[in-house]
């Protein structure tokens, strides 16, 4: 939906090409700008999108909800770059504590892993706070699918700051590894010469026009003392873009 995840997966290969790593990053979201970045080898699969902001459905980058054809042709692609690659270590973002409307591709490509000889090792790459799942039963489900196919469990995050069972209640349940890696960030950036009260940033942006409309909302009934800075989305269509920098002037 966002960019976050496409920023750390690419600084994550980015360290472990220069480690010495041979590292081939698939990538199947809207394009952006500057990412994965250089040095790893990377598969471009066909672009899908969250169709809205509650992650409900998938649109290709002209809207249109993708079909069972689309998603066959992903999932070769997917499982032909892993035959091509046959790597020693698979790493997946968020699945199976997130993404689970992509597991049309992932369970192929799973299955694949466990069939392979030598096996790769399977890990799971996670944000440390998860989004509560409201359904019941799939917490149970996630565990299942880690305990059956994955080795280990990475969390981008600090555990002093926050554990993995404050937004996972069954992660007394892994059996496999969880490893806590600490934040992926940049180099810090040098220090900004403008200074704002307020910052708000909506990140990748394809759900955050509300939080956009909201901030303008805000600012217009704040203190005008008060300076903002309002961050969008790259991803966000440049009508949108235009109408919103009018709103805000």
């Amino acid at each position: 939906l966002g960019i976050g995840h496409l920023a750390r997966s690419s600084r994550v290969a980015a360290a472990l090409v220069d480690d010495g790593f041979d590292v081939t990053i698939v990538t199947g979201g809207a394009p952006v700008a500057g990412f994965p970045g250089l040095g790893a080898i990377s598969v471009t699969l066909p672009s899908v999108t969250s169709g809205d902001e509650g992650f409900s459905g998938l649109v290709d980058l002209q809207g249109k909800p993708i079909d069972d054809d689309f998603k066959k042709r992903r999932s070769e692609m997917l499982l032909q770059a892993f035959r091509d690659c046959r790597p020693d270590i698979v790493i997946v973002e968020a699945f199976p504590f997130g993404r689970r409307q992509m597991r049309f591709e992932l369970l192929p490509l799973i299955e694949a892993i466990d069939a392979a000889s030598p096996r790769p090792l399977l890990v799971t790459s996670v944000r440390d706070i998860l989004q509560e799942r409201v359904k019941p039963g799939r917490n149970e489900e996630t565990v299942d699918l880690v305990n059956r196919h994955f080795d280990l469990v990475m969390v981008h995050g600090d555990p002093a700051f926050a554990t993995l069972d404050k937004t996972f209640p069954l992660a007394g349940a892994i059996r496999a590894e969880v490893a806590y890696t600490g934040l992926v960030a940049a180099p810090p950036a040098p220090a900004a010469s403008e200074r704002f009260d307020v910052v708000v940033s909506v990140g990748g942006g394809a759900a955050g026009k509300s939080l956009v409309r909201s901030t303008i909302a805000s600012a217009r009934n704040a203190d005008n003392a008060w300076k903002w800075c309002l961050i969008t989305s790259p991803n966000l269509p440049k009508d949108e873009f235009d109408a919103i920098t009018r709103d805000a002037t």
